[in-house]
């Protein structure tokens, strides 16, 4: 049987090392996997201690892609209800929302609201359904293209 607990916290690890990779920024795991108050300023799942963070990170691995048509399909699709979680937790902390997502043995994804960038230069998704819109990329892509600014 599969430990639910154990398999976030290695995503969690998981992006949190390619995060570090491409940032050279000091990604840590958020206490208790975002369950603080939003009083402690700490949301989602990965943060920079010491730093203002510009995004709320959320992580998300699971067994089966989500990047299916049950987004179109479904009364209440995977993805978005993980979008929804990431918003929901980025407007606690007053942040960006960012979701990172990865299935079994898949590369780690990325989705992004508008109002941060609009790729241009690499393979990606747009995913509108009422009432969400976000793009969804490798997070190695959005990384290299994008070069994303973290902190302030």
């Amino acid at each position: 049987m599969v430990d639910s607990r154990a398999k976030g916290a290695r995503t969690e690890l998981v992006i949190r090392d390619l995060l570090r990779k491409h940032t050279r920024l000091g990604w840590e795991r958020v206490p208790g996997s975002g369950a603080l108050d939003e009083k402690h300023g700490l949301k989602g799942d990965l943060y920079v201690p010491n730093y203002n963070n510009i995004f709320c990170v959320e992580a998300k691995g699971y067994a089966d892609d989500h990047l299916t048509s049950a987004v179109l399909t479904s009364k209440s699709p995977q993805l978005l209800e993980f979008w929804q979680q990431t918003i929901r937790q980025a407007k606690q902390v007053s942040k960006l929302p960012l979701l990172t997502f990865k299935h079994d043995r898949s590369k780690v994804f990325v989705a992004f609201g508008s109002d941060y960038c609009i790729p241009e230069n690499y393979h990606h998704f747009y995913v509108y359904r009422q009432p969400h819109s976000f793009y969804v990329a490798l997070l190695e892509d959005w990384l290299t293209f994008e070069h994303p600014q973290f902190v302030s």
